[in-house]
C-alpha cells in the first residue's frame, strides 16, 4: 500500500512507499498484451520453422494460382480446404502462400499446428494467437481487443467459442465504422489434423465459417489437413457455398511427376556442386527411379535428398543405397523413405553387443524425441533421460535427414516430419526394422524420468520474499532460472505420459509416493508456469485410468486433490505460495492433502481457525459476470445477472444455466470453465413465445420452434411453473391462486386441482415414476401429492422464505428444495424427513437440479452463482457452535482474553479467542445486534441493536445491567476512559452521554447537520470527538456538553476519529481517502495522509508512536509531527486488506477463502477475530 503525506502548514511533502521486496532484484511489469497468451512458434515465419522449405520455383503452379484467385476474388468462399495424405507437401504449400500473401499485404495471421510441439498440438491458444497477429495487421483492432483483456483478463483460459466471440468476431464487427473500405485478409491454418482432441477440431470447423459475418474485413481462411474422419465430418456440416477444396493426392500423376522432377533435379545438382562430383552424376536413369519412388510423397524427395546430401557420407554411396529399395516389395511409400536411413545406422557396427547397445540407445533417445509432447533441447533432453550429452550427440549424428538438430544445445531437437514417428511406432515396423519404437515402453520410461526430475521440487522454488506475491509480478526470467526446461516439461506432462501406459498398474505406487511428498510442490510449479488450469485435467485423466478397486489409496488421494484444486485454483494462479497458506489453513481437518503437508504450513501463524472435518457438499461455485466467468473467490466485481434456472446434461458433464442477461451458459462441471454462451431469447423467461434448441457441443442454434399463442403472455403473471410427467401424459402447473393443477396433455382437459397451499405455488416437479408430485410455495412449505388420487402425502417444513424450486433425485428417494432463504434442503421422500441443509449461497436460490446419476446437485441463485454439491456426502455442513445468522460486529476485550460478537440472530456471544470456545450467551435484544464494545476495565460490555436500544452487560455474571433508550438508529458507541460514561451517536444527528452505573442520560449534544458516524473520548475524558456525514469533526466538552471546536477540511463522510495519548492530536479518517491530523489546542490541520481506501477504524497505539487503521498501521518518526520531514512510515502489524487478504508488515500473507471473508472483524495485538455471514466466528493468531 502506498500513501502520500502533505502538511497543512508547510510546503514539505513526502512519499511513503511500502517495499514489498524485489524478486530477483526486479519486479516484472506485464504488458496488457501479455494477458493474451499466444503460441510463439505457431506463425509460418517463426524462428523454429525458419529453415522449412517453400515450394520450389516452377512447382505447384496450378494449385498456387487457384489459391491466389480464391483469396482475391470478391466471390471467393470463406474457406479453402487443401487436404492430402501424409507427405504430399501441404505444409510446404501453406508456407509458400503465407509468404506470398504477406508480401502482398494480405496475410492477417497464420497458425501451423504440429503434434509434439506443446501448445501447437492443441487449440487452447489458437484464437489468442490469431487475435494477436490480427491486431498487428489491422491496428484498429488493438484497442477493441485490449478492452476485452481489461474487462476479462482470463479470456485466454475460456472456451474456444468465448475466445472466438470476444477476441475475433465482435472486434471485427465493431471496426466497421473506423475502416474506410472493404479489406480482404487471409488466415492460414496448417495441419489441422495435428490438433487434439477431436472435439476441438470439430469446434474450430464450426466457428471459423462464422467469420464471414464481418461486414468490412473479409476474412478468408486457408486450411490444410490430412483427410481424417473428424475433419471430413466437420466439413460435411459446413455448407458447400462456404468452402472449396482440393485433394492433393488426387492431382493427376503427370503433374506431380513434373513438379517432383524439377525439385529432385535441383537438389541433386546442388549436391553435385557442393561435393565436387562428376558432371554426369547422377545419371538420368537414377533420377527417373528416384522420381518414381517418390511420387506422390514430396516428403520422400525432401528426406532422401537430405540423406544423400549429408556431408559426413559419400553421396554416391547413399544414392545407390536408396535405389536398392526401388525393386523391394515395400508395404508403403514411407518404408522407402525411412528404411534406407535407418539401415545405414548399422553399417560398420561389428558385434552383437555393439548393435544391441546402438538399438537400445536409439529407442531410448529417438523414442523419447518422437513421443515427447513438446520438444526439448539437447541439454534438457540429456538431463531428462539421464544420458550424457556426448552420447546423445553421437547417436543423433547420422539422423540429420529426419531430425532438426541445432548446433545450439539450448535449442530444441525436433522431428522434421510427423511421418517419421508414424513409421517408427507402427506395429508393422517391428518386422521391418530393429529400430521399432515401443510406445508403451517409452512412455513408461518417460514417466519414470519425469517423476525423478520432479522430485527436485520444493516449497518456494523461486525464493519469493513473501507468501502473497502475485505471479504476474514475478519476472519470467526468474521462473525460468529456477524451473529448468526439463523440470517445466516434467511438471506439465508426467501425468500424460503415465496414462499412455497400457499396464498403468505398474506405475501407480511410484506415482502415489511422488504425490504424497510433492503434490503441493508440483501444483506450485504449475501455478508459477501459468498452467494451474491444466492440473485438474491431469488429475481427472489419472483417476479415469486407475481402477478404484485396485488402488483405493491413489483414488482417495486424487479425489481429495481434486477438491483441493477446485477450492484453491483461483488463488494458486494469482499467488502460488498461498497453496501452503490459504490452501492448507482452510482445508478440512481430515483432508488428505492437509494431513500430508501440514509441516509445510507457514511459521508466521500459530493459531488457525476451526475448520470442518470433511469437505462440504459444495464442489464448485460458478459465477458469470460481464460476459466472463470466474471463481466466486475472484476479486473482480461488476454488475452481474442473477441465475434463474439450472439443468445438468445426462452424463453430468455439462451444466446449463439461464440468467437475467437473456443468455444460456454451458459449463464444464469438472473444471468450472464456461464452455458456451447461447444468445437468442429476448427475455430470460422466453416470453418471446419461442422455444429454441441448441447443439451443446458447438453452441449452434439448431431449431427455432414458434407457435405459442399470446395467451402465454396473458397467464405469465399468474403461472409460475409447469412440468411434464415422465410419460408426457400429464402437465402440472403451479400458480398465484395457491393451487396445483394437473392437465391431460392429449385432450387438454383438467384432471385434478390440488389445494392445500396458503400461498402462491412457485415450483412443481414429478417423481421419476410419476406417482408423486412436489410443489413449493410462498407459504414456506413443500408438499408431496399422490398424482393418482390427488391426495396430500407429506408437508415438508423447514424453509424460512418462499420455496422457489423443487426437484427429485433420479431414484426418487430424495427431494431437493431451493428457497429465497438462500438455502437448499434435501428431504427423504418416504418419511418426509429433512436429510441435509446446504448453505453457501448469498442470495435467493432460484433453481435446483440433480445429475442423472444423482451424485451431483446444481443450484442457481440470484447471487449470480451456480453451485455444485455432492449429494452423497453425509454430515454435509458441519456447523461449529455459534450464531445462526450473519455476524455484524466483533470486539476484543482490553486484555484480549475475550471476544464479543453481535449478530442478526439478536444475540451477543462471548468467546475465548485462544480455544474458540463459547463462554456466554447474552440474550435480550429484539433485533440485529450491530455494535459491541468493552469498557476500558473489561467489566462491562455495551451492545447496540436495530431495536434502538443500547444494553450494558456485566461480564462477570452475564447479567443485563442497563437498557438505554432514546435514539432512533444507533450508529456508534464508545466508553469514556474511566468507564463511567458511554457516548452514542445516531442517525438522528444527535450525540448522547449516558451514566453507565445508573443508565441516566447525562448530556444531549446537538450541532451536526447529518448522521454522526463515529465518537471517541480523549484519554483524560474531558473531550468527546465526533465525525459526521456533514464532513466535519466536532470537539465537545463532556462536563457541560458545550461545542468546543468544529474542524473542517474533509470532503466526504468522516467515519472514524481518535485521540493521541497525550491529547495533543486528533486523527480523523474519511471516505475522501484521507486521514487528517489536527492540533487539538488550536484546531489547526497538521498533516494529511492520502490512503488507498476509506479508513473506517482508527486508533493510536499506547505510546502514541503508531496510528492503527483498518488499512494498516503507520508510525511516527517524530513525536512532534509538525517538525518531521517524513512523518509516517508503515510499521509491523496485521490488518485486513479489502476483506480478502490478511496483511502483515505491509505484505499480503493470507488470502481469505470466500466463506471466511468477514462481515466484521477485530484485531488485538497478534490476534484477529473474523465474524461471518454464516454466523461463525474465526480466530487466527500470528507471530509478528
Amino acid at each position: 500500500m502506498g500513501a502520500t503525506l502533505s502538511f497543512g502548514e508547510s510546503n514539505y511533502g513526502s512519499q511513503v512507499a511500502i517495499n514489498h521486496g524485489q524478486i530477483i532484484n526486479q519486479v516484472y511489469q506485464p504488458n496488457l498484451d501479455d494477458k493474451l497468451r499466444v503460441v510463439h512458434g505457431a506463425a509460418f515465419d517463426s524462428y523454429v520453422d525458419q529453415h522449412e522449405d517453400e515450394c520450389f520455383p516452377g512447382t505447384r503452379t496450378d494449385i498456387l494460382r487457384q489459391i491466389k484467385d480464391w483469396a482475391s476474388s470478391p466471390q471467393g468462399r470463406c474457406i479453402f480446404w487443401l487436404n492430402g495424405m501424409a507427405g504430399t507437401g501441404k505444409s510446404t504449400i501453406s508456407r509458400t502462400i503465407a509468404q506470398a500473401f504477406r508480401m502482398e499485404g494480405q496475410l492477417g495471421a497464420s497458425f501451423f499446428f504440429q503434434r509434439g510441439e506443446g501448445d501447437r498440438g492443441n487449440a487452447t491458444r489458437f484464437f489468442t494467437t490469431v487475435a494477436n497477429q490480427l491486431m498487428a495487421h489491422i491496428p484498429e483492432l488493438r484497442p477493441l481487443i485490449q478492452k476485452v483483456l481489461q474487462n476479462d483478463p482470463n479470456i485466454s483460459t475460456k472456451s474456444l467459442s468465448e475466445q472466438f466471440k470476444q477476441l475475433i468476431l465482435q472486434p471485427l464487427g465493431e471496426i466497421a465504422q473506423t475502416v474506410p473500405q472493404v479489406q480482404r485478409v487471409v488466415v492460414v491454418v496448417d495441419a489441422l489434423d495435428e490438433c487434439a482432441p477431436e472435439q476441438d477440431v470439430r469446434m474450430l470447423l464450426h466457428l471459423l465459417p462464422q467469420i464471414k459475418k464481418s461486414p468490412v474485413i473479409q476474412i478468408r481462411i486457408f486450411v490444410t489437413s490430412r483427410p481424417e474422419l473428424p475433419i471430413r465430418l466437420g466439413f460435411r456440416k459446413i455448407s458447400q457455398v462456404e468452402y472449396q477444396d482440393i485433394i492433393l493426392h488426387n492431382i493427376p500423376r503427370p503433374v506431380i511427376e513434373h513438379d517432383m522432377s524439377i525439385f529432385i533435379h535441383h537438389k541433386l545438382m546442388t549436391i553435385r556442386e557442393e561435393h565436387d562430383l562428376p558432371s554426369l552424376w547422377p545419371d538420368q536413369k537414377s533420377i527417373r527411379a528416384l522420381i518414381q519412388m517418390a511420387v506422390p510423397l514430396f516428403i520422400f524427395a525432401t528426406t532422401i535428398c537430405r540423406f544423400i546430401a549429408d556431408h559426413n557420407w559419400d553421396p554416391e554411396e547413399r544414392l545407390n543405397k536408396v535405389l536398392e529399395y526401388q525393386n523391394l516389395s515395400l508395404s508403403s511409400k514411407l518404408d522407402g523413405t525411412y528404411l534406407p536411413i535407418l539401415d545405414q545406422l548399422l553399417i560398420d557396427v561389428d558385434g552383437m553387443t555393439e548393435k544391441q547397445e546402438l538399438i537400445s540407445d536409439f529407442q531410448r533417445i529417438i523414442g523419447a524425441i518422437i513421443l515427447l509432447f513438446e520438444p526439448l533441447s539437447l541439454e534438457a533432453l540429456a538431463k531428462m533421460l539421464d544420458i550424457p550429452e556426448s552420447k546423445i550427440c553421437v547417436r543423433l549424428k547420422s539422423l540429420h535427414s529426419v531430425l532438426h538438430i541445432p548446433e545450439n544445445k539450448t535449442s530444441p531437437v525436433r522431428m522434421l516430419h510427423l511421418s517419421f514417428r508414424d513409421f517408427l511406432v507402427d506395429s508393422n515396423a517391428c518386422d521391418k526394422t530393429p529400430f521399432y519404437v515401443d510406445e508403451n515402453q517409452t512412455h513408461q520410461q518417460l514417466t519414470t524420468r519425469c517423476l525423478a526430475v520432479c522430485r527436485s521440487m520444493r516449497k518456494n522454488m523461486c525464493a519469493l520474499s513473501s507468501d502473497g506475491i502475485r505471479r504476474v509480478d514475478i519476472c519470467p526470467k526468474a521462473i525460468n532460472h529456477y524451473l529448468s526446461p526439463e523440470l517445466q516439461y516434467a511438471c506439465r506432462y508426467w501425468a500424460y505420459h503415465l496414462i499412455e501406459i497400457k499396464d498403468v498398474d505398474s506405475m501407480i505406487d511410484e506415482a502415489l509416493i511422488f504425490l504424497q511428498k510433492h503434490f503441493l510442490h508440483w501444483v506450485e510449479g504449475m501455478s508459477l508456469l501459468g498452467l494451474i488450469s491444466e492440473v485438474l485435467g491431469s488429475l481427472d485423466h489419472l483417476q479415469s485410468a486407475i481402477p478404484d478397486h485396485k488402488h483405493s489409496g491413489m483414488s482417495a488421494f486424487l479425489q481429495d486433490a481434486k477438491r483441493f484444486i477446485r477450492k484453491n485454483r483461483q488463488i494458486a494462479d494469482e499467488a502460488p505460495l498461498q497453496l501452503y497458506c490459504a490452501g492448507l489453513i482452510f482445508a478440512p481437518q481430515k483432508s488428505i492433502i492437509r494431513k500430508e503437508f501440514e509441516s509445510e504450513l507457514p511459521n508466521w501463524i500459530y493459531q488457525v481457525p476451526e475448520i470442518n472435518k470433511n469437505w462440504s457438499a459444495e464442489l464448485q461455485a460458478l459465477e458469470s459476470q460481464s460476459n466472463s466467468v470466474h471463481w466466486v473467490a475472484n476479486s473482480v466485481h461488476s454488475v452481474v445477472s442473477s441465475v434463474h434456472s439450472v439443468a445438468l446434461s445426462p452424463d453430468g458433464r455439462i451444466l446449463a444455466s439461464s440468467s437475467g442477461d437473456q443468455t444460456v451458459r454451458l459449463w464444464d462441471t469438472a473444471t468450472g470453465g464456461l464452455q458456451q454462451t447461447l444468445e437468442g431469447h429476448r427475455v430470460y423467461l422466453s416470453h418471446d413465445e419461442i422455444v429454441r434448441l441448441w447443439d451443446t457441443a458447438t453452441g449452434a442454434l439448431q431449431q427455432t420452434l414458434e407457435g405459442h399463442s399470446n395467451t402465454v403472455d396473458l397467464v405469465a403473471n399468474s403461472l409460475h411453473s409447469v412440468t411434464f410427467s415422465p410419460d408426457g401424459r400429464i402437465l402440472a402447473s403451479g400458480a398465484n391462486d395457491k393451487t396445483v393443477r394437473l392437465w391431460n396433455t392429449v385432450t387438454g382437459g383438467l384432471q385434478q386441482t390440488l389445494e392445500g397451499h396458503s400461498g402462491s405455488v412457485y415450483s412443481v416437479a414429478f417423481s421419476p415414476d410419476g406417482r408423486l408430485l412436489a410443489s413449493g410455495s410462498r407459504d414456506l412449505t413443500v408438499r408431496l401429492w399422490n398424482t393418482a388420487t390427488g391426495g396430500l402425502q407429506q408437508t415438508l417444513e423447514g424453509h424460512f422464505e418462499l420455496v422457489s424450486s423443487v426437484t427429485f433425485s433420479p431414484n426418487g428417494r430424495l427431494l431437493a428444495s431451493g428457497s429465497w432463504d438462500h438455502i437448499v434442503q434435501l428431504w427423504d421422500t418416504a418419511i418426509g424427513g429433512l436429510q441435509y441443509t446446504l448453505k453457501g449461497h448469498s442470495g435467493p436460490v432460484s433453481s435446483v437440479a440433480f445429475s442423472p446419476d444423482g451424485r451431483l446437485l446444481a443450484s442457481g441463485s440470484y447471487d449470480s452463482t451456480v453451485r455444485l454439491w455432492d449429494s452423497t456426502i453425509s454430515g454435509l455442513q458441519q456447523t461449529l457452535e455459534g450464531h445462526s445468522d450473519p455476524v455484524q460486529s466483533v470486539a476484543f476485550s482490553p486484555n484480549g482474553q475475550l471476544l464479543a460478537s453481535g449478530s442478526w440472530d439478536y444475540i451477543v456471544r462471548l468467546w475465548d479467542p485462544a480455544t474458540g470456545d463459547l463462554q456466554q450467551t447474552l440474550e435480550g435484544h429484539s433485533d440485529t445486534v450491530h455494535l459491541v464494545a468493552f469498557s476500558p476495565d473489561g467489566g462491562l460490555l455495551a451492545s447496540s441493536s436495530w431495536d434502538h436500544t443500547i444494553r450494558l452487560w456485566n461480564i462477570a455474571t452475564g447479567g443485563l445491567q442497563q437498557t438505554l433508550k432514546g435514539h432512533s438508529t444507533i450508529i456508534s458507541i464508545a466508553f469514556s476512559p474511566d468507564g463511567r460514561l458511554l457516548a452514542s451517536s445516531s442517525g438522528d444527528k444527535i450525540l448522547r452521554l449516558w451514566d453507565t452505573a445508573t443508565g441516566a442520560l447525562q448530556q444531549t449534544l446537538k450541532g451536526h447537520s447529518s448522521i454522526v458516524f463515529s465518537v471517541a473520548f480523549s484519554p483524560d475524558g474531558r473531550l468527546l470527538a465526533s465525525g459526521s456525514s456533514d464532513e466535519t469533526v466536532r470537539l465537545w466538552d463532556t462536563a457541560i456538553g458545550g461545542l468546543q471546536q468544529t474542524l473542517e477540511g474533509h470532503s466526504s463522510i468522516v467515519f472514524s476519529v481518535a485521540f493521541s495519548p497525550d491529547c495533543r492530536l486528533l486523527a480523523s479518517g474519511s471516505s475522501d481517502k484521507t486521514v487528517r491530523l489536527w492540533d487539538i489546542p488550536t484546531g489547526n490541520l497538521q498533516a494529511t495522509l492520502d490512503t488507498e481506501g476509506t479508513v473506517t477504524k482508527l486508533k493510536f497505539s499506547r505510546d502514541g508512536s503508531n496510528l492503527i487503521t483498518n488499512l494498516g498501521t503507520f508510525g511516527f518518526q517524530s513525536r512532534h509531527i509538525k517538525h518531521a520531514a517524513n512523518a509516517f512510515f508503515k510499521t509491523p502489524a496485521i490488518s485486513i486488506e479489502q476483506g480478502q487478504w490478511i496483511n502483515m508488515n505491509g505484505k499480503n500473507i493470507l488470502w481469505l477463502h470466500p466463506e471466511f471473508r468477514p462481515s466484521c472483524s477485530a484485531i488485538h495485538g497478534d490476534s484477529i477475530a473474523l465474524g461471518h455471514d454464516s454466523g461463525r466466528i474465526s480466530f487466527l493468531r500470528f507471530r509478528l
